[in-house]
């Protein structure tokens, strides 16, 4: 494969996906750290939570690790690989003890965290826990504003901040965060309008989604943005989320397909918008994002916990690319 830069990401076992096995409760932290270290031992330069309060539809009701105690014990947990949250629901959090809880997570990872922020995709998740559920508009505009007051917290000095949503007046946030001059901040989502306009305004990286002929076209659209700002679009770090399903053949990679299309989505729909094959053909089927300038793979793996999925397709796509295999923190260009 070629490009530059790339980094593989993979999504811990969390709950959201239905990925835990509900009847181990004390295991479930066990587990989630255990493909947390094969992930590191792979290759991958980091690993990646969610910000959920309840399991995805369809099924029952599952279990759910909470993001920041889930970090906190997968960076206690490893050494290397980069550990990130893709992405937190802002409408969950408020920011000023946020920030604080963002700056020990970096310190205890020895200034390894990445802050990938969102709008909240799930309504009714917010309603249903008595949560805060203000428009889409005001929670994706309130994702940009995040990021500069987490920079303004993350000096060290008493900081005032009065925003559109948020107020801080006079808050040290102490220890400050290792890494200078912050830690890397994502804002996660496609939309047009609004979303890319904050990643252009304000966010050192971007996640997308979709085919590449969809995600061409975000990233058409996200360089008008930073035109109009007067950025460089390759100062924004781009990342595609792709599910994985990975099979030694062709044949086990369909049964995989038939396990997993909960929603009974039509097949080559269905296969359009993830990794499905073998891991060679899931390295050829990368190879037309990093042709657009992606330089972040976060994959999900829903087989993780019983199958080596994640290190199969990892030795692909990183095979005679032994600089990926180094973590290289990803530097911000701001």
């Amino acid at each position: 494969m070629t490009g530059s830069q790339l980094r593989l990401g993979c999504f811990l076992p969390q709950g959201w996906r239905h990925d835990l096995p509900p009847e181990v409760p004390e295991r479930y932290f066990e587990t989630m750290v255990g493909v947390a270290l094969r992930a590191e031992r792979a290759g991958f330069g980091a690993v990646w939570v969610y910000d959920h309060l309840r399991s995805a539809d369809p099924g029952p009701p599952g279990p759910i690790l909470d993001p920041l105690i889930a970090l906190a014990v997968v960076a206690w947990a490893t050494t290397q690989v980069r550990v990130g949250t893709m992405c937190l629901a802002l409408p969950r959090h408020h920011l000023g003890p946020l920030a604080h809880q963002l700056a020990n997570l970096d310190v205890l990872s020895g200034g390894r965290l990445e802050v990938g922020l969102g709008a909240g995709s799930d309504a009714r998740e917010l309603r249903a826990f008595g949560l805060p559920t203000p428009a889409l508009r005001e929670r994706i505009l309130a994702a940009g504003e995040a990021a500069e007051l987490l920079r303004a917290c993350w000096t060290g000095e008493p900081t005032h901040f009065e925003g559109r949503y948020t107020v801080i007046d006079g808050a040290a946030v102490i220890p400050r965060p290792l890494q200078q001059p912050f830690p890397p901040i994502w804002i996660a989502g496609g939309g047009e309008r609004l979303t890319l306009w904050q990643v252009a305004r304000h966010a050192d990286g971007c996640s997308l989604f979709g085919p590449p002929e969809r995600v061409s076209r975000k990233l058409d659209v996200l360089a008008e943005h930073c035109r109009q700002v007067g950025r460089p679009l390759h100062s924004v770090r781009v990342a595609v989320v792709l599910d994985c399903l990975v099979g030694e053949t062709e044949v086990q990679a369909d049964r995989l397909v038939e396990r997993f299309n909960r929603h009974g989505e039509e097949r080559a729909k269905f296969r359009a918008r993830r990794l499905v094959g073998t891991p060679e053909g899931c390295a050829q089927q990368l190879q037309a994002y990093l042709d657009l300038g992606v330089s972040e793979v976060c994959c999900h793996f829903p087989d993780a916990l019983e199958s080596d999925s994640p290190e199969r397709l990892a030795s692909a796509v990183l095979a005679g690319r032994p600089e990926e295999r180094q973590q290289v923190p990803f530097q911000p260009e701001r």
